[in-house]
């Protein structure tokens, strides 16, 4: 049974001072209800598939309202520490000169197992199989919200912890970068339970993802 949950995600619009960024809130979007936060959820094991028996611990949860699995970060050292942080980094993005660069900044964060950009870890995932799958990629900065739960505004982290105890009360990087600023890009807030544009020279924590999103509405700049 699929039920319903109101989603209301805030969007920004980049300012320029020199040497500042302003954000100004802008938007909201309505969508099914908080209560499916609750209920949405299997954690999954290394193999894929959802866990039968009780576990202290799992390397992936499944949001079965999206389809979407995600994967969750360890206390243990190396490649999926929750403390990993990550520079935002595409080798894909345009080039078109020194001034102008949309590839952000490679190796610019503190981190293990894999280079400490966005694209390194992201191969480093996918080389090792994570849960089964080898087409692991970062969110959107929607798919973040959809597991972001409105209702723990004034209780954060903004998500089950139940399913996500190793979230960080802090801003994770979506793979959306901002079409207005080239070295600029979107991350999702744990903490304040929005949206929010940062250069993407700034280390910041990861959750990588896997699947085709259903039922998330998509969020344009």
């Amino acid at each position: 049974m699929i039920l319903t949950m109101i989603k209301i995600t805030k969007s920004y619009a980049l300012l320029f001072v020199p040497a500042i960024l302003l954000l100004a809130a802008c938007s909201k979007q309505a969508g099914p209800g908080p209560e499916m936060h609750d209920t949405k959820y299997v954690v999954v094991g290394e193999d894929g598939h959802p866990l039968t028996v009780p576990a202290d611990s799992w390397p992936c949860v499944l949001d079965q309202y999206t389809g979407l699995l995600w994967e969750v970060r360890s206390e243990q050292p190396g490649l999926h520490h929750r403390g990993n942080t990550y520079s935002w980094y595409d080798p894909n993005e345009d080039h078109g000169s020194e001034e102008v660069d949309y590839r952000g900044t490679p190796d610019g964060g503190q981190c293990a197992g894999s280079a400490c950009d966005t694209w390194e870890l992201v191969q480093a995932v996918n080389a090792e199989g994570y849960c089964g799958y080898n087409d692991w990629r970062l969110p959107l900065r929607d798919e973040l919200g959809s597991i972001s739960d409105p209702r723990k505004l004034r209780t954060p982290p903004t998500i089950n912890t139940q399913y996500f105890p190793d979230v960080q009360q802090d801003e994770y990087w979506s793979g959306n970068d901002y079409h207005f600023q080239y070295n600029s890009a979107w991350a999702w807030s744990f903490q304040y339970g929005q949206d929010r544009v940062d250069w993407k020279k700034t280390p910041k924590f990861v959750r990588l993802v896997r699947g085709e999103a259903q039922g998330v509405v998509r969020i344009k700049d």
